[in-house]
């Protein structure tokens, strides 16, 4: 019932009914509900602009974890040689 609201009354103080023929009316002053959109323009406008913020830090994070992931060999060869000794 919350995808239902009545423009004219504060959404605190909202209680819903249903009249006999269905049709679902505000407790308060009796007039029909409206239909709440599930997607509005704010709610898009915010869900870019939290991407934006976020997507920054989730590509960061991937690349540490696979440098993480990754192991890397000494490129010098007198590493290599005392990494082989030691075996």
């Amino acid at each position: 019932m919350s995808r239902y609201y009545c423009p004219f009354c504060s959404s605190r103080y909202q209680f819903h009914k249903t009249r006999s023929d269905g049709v679902l009316i505000c407790g308060q002053c009796g007039d029909p509900l409206l239909k709440k959109p599930l997607l509005n323009s704010r709610r898009i406008i915010g869900l870019v602009a939290a991407s934006a913020f976020l997507a920054p830090l989730l590509v960061m994070i991937i690349f540490v974890l696979n440098d993480f992931t990754k192991e890397s060999l000494p490129k010098n060869s007198e590493s290599l040689v005392l990494l082989t000794m030691d075996k």
